[in-house]
C-alpha cells in the first residue's frame, strides 16, 4: 500500500469524540468547560481521555457545576470556617456546593459508603475532603469515575495522589518557639496534639528545629501529650510540672484549646502566666482573645484554606501539596524570661 493510500491517524479530539459518542465540537466544548454540555457528557469525555492515556486532559467543570463537601463535623469552629473559605470561593467561581458531615456515624473520620452514591447520583464535579479521609475503597471508586478530590487539613497522612491543601505547620511552630527563645526562654516545654495526626507531628518537628537551631537542649520530660484537649493537656501540664526539680519558663501548646488547659494547670501551681511562665497556643481562635491574660498564638488562614482548595480541585491540575503561611499573633501571654 502506497504511503498516501495508508490510513490517517485521526486527531485526538476526533477519537475522543468517537469513542464517547459524541461531536467534535462537544469534546471541545467539555474541554473547555462550556455549560452547554451535561454532566453525563462531561464524565463520558474525561472517562475516555483516561482511557486514551491523556489524564492531565482535565475536563474542566462547568459554571452551575456541583462540588461535594465533605467535613468531619460540623461542631468545629475550625471546619465551619474552612468552608465559609469554600462558599467565598464558590461563588467567585460560579459553582454549587453540596455539604455532608461525617460527624459520629462512622467513629473512624471516613466518609459512610452510601455517600459515593449521593455522589455519583448527582454528578459531582469533584470533592473536597475537610479533615476527614476517605477509604483505599472510596479513593479507588472516586478515580475510577474520573472525580478529583482534594483534601484539606487531613487528620491522617493524605494518600499518594490525593492533592492536599494545608498551613505551614511546621514553619508556625518554629515561630512561635523562635519567638519564647528571642525573649530568652531556654526552658521552653511543649503540649503536643494526637499522635498520628499530621499537623501535630509538624507542630512537634518546628519546635524541636527551633530549639536545635539555638542550641537549646530539649528534656525529654519537657515533650507532653495533650491530644488537642482542654482537659487532657490541663492533664499532661499538671503531670509535666510534677516530673520537674523546677517549672519551665515557657511553654508551647500546639492549639489554643490545650492552652486553656495549660492556663488552668498553671494556675492550680500558683504559677501565674506570663510572670512566672509565657505561654504561646496556636489556631488563633476565639477563645485566644477572651481568655486572661490574652493568648499569643500562631494565626491559622482558615478561610484562605478553604478558598485555596476549591480553586486547586477546579484548576484540573492540583498541586500535590499547597501549604499557606501562618502569622504570629502576639498578645499578653508571653514575656521575657
Amino acid at each position: 500500500m502506497a504511503a498516501e493510500d495508508q490510513p490517517q491517524p485521526l486527531p485526538k479530539l476526533a477519537v475522543i469524540a468517537r469513542e464517547a459518542g459524541v461531536s467534535v465540537a462537544t469534546v471541545s466544548k467539555a474541554l473547555n468547560g462550556r455549560s452547554d454540555v451535561s454532566p453525563h457528557t462531561r464524565r463520558l469525555v474525561a472517562e475516555v481521555l483516561e482511557r486514551r492515556g491523556y489524564p492531565r486532559q482535565r475536563v474542566k467543570p462547568a459554571r452551575g457545576s456541583l462540588v461535594d463537601v465533605m467535613l468531619q463535623g460540623l461542631d468545629s469552629v475550625y471546619a465551619l470556617a474552612i468552608l465559609g473559605g469554600v462558599e467565598d470561593a464558590a461563588w467567585r467561581l460560579g459553582v454549587d456546593l453540596v455539604v455532608s458531615a461525617v460527624v459520629d456515624r462512622t467513629k473512624n473520620g471516613q466518609p459512610p459508603p452510601a455517600w459515593l452514591d449521593r455522589i455519583s447520583a448527582r454528578d459531582s464535579a469533584g470533592v473536597l475532603l475537610v479533615r476527614t479521609s476517605p477509604t483505599a475503597t472510596q479513593r479507588a471508586w472516586l478515580a475510577d469515575h474520573g472525580i478529583p478530590a482534594v483534601m484539606v487539613d487531613p487528620r491522617r497522612k493524605a494518600p499518594a495522589g490525593v492533592p492536599v491543601v494545608v498551613s505551614a505547620n511546621r514553619a508556625g511552630a518554629r515561630a512561635a518557639t523562635d519567638h519564647l527563645i528571642g525573649l530568652g526562654h531556654e526552658r521552653i516545654a511543649i503540649v503536643t496534639g494526637r499522635p498520628g495526626v499530621p499537623c501535630a507531628a509538624e507542630r512537634l518537628a518546628g519546635y524541636r528545629q527551633a530549639m536545635a537551631a539555638a542550641g537549646l537542649r530539649v528534656d525529654p520530660r519537657w515533650e507532653v501529650c495533650g491530644y488537642f484537649q482542654t482537659e487532657s493537656a490541663s492533664r499532661a501540664t499538671r503531670e509535666l510540672l510534677a516530673a520537674l526539680p523546677e517549672p519551665p519558663t515557657a511553654v508551647f501548646a500546639c492549639s489554643d484549646s490545650m492552652a486553656v488547659g495549660v492556663y488552668q494547670a498553671l494556675g492550680e501551681h500558683g504559677l501565674h502566666v506570663p510572670d512566672d511562665v509565657s505561654v504561646v497556643g496556636y489556631d488563633d481562635s476565639w477563645a485566644a482573645e477572651h481568655v486572661s491574660p490574652a493568648l499569643t498564638t500562631v494565626r491559622q488562614p482558615w478561610p484562605e484554606l478553604g478558598s485555596a482548595a476549591l480553586t486547586a480541585l477546579l484548576s484540573g491540575t492540583p498541586a500535590a501539596r499547597t501549604e499557606l503561611p501562618t502569622t504570629l499573633v502576639a498578645r499578653s501571654s508571653t514575656a521575657p524570661a
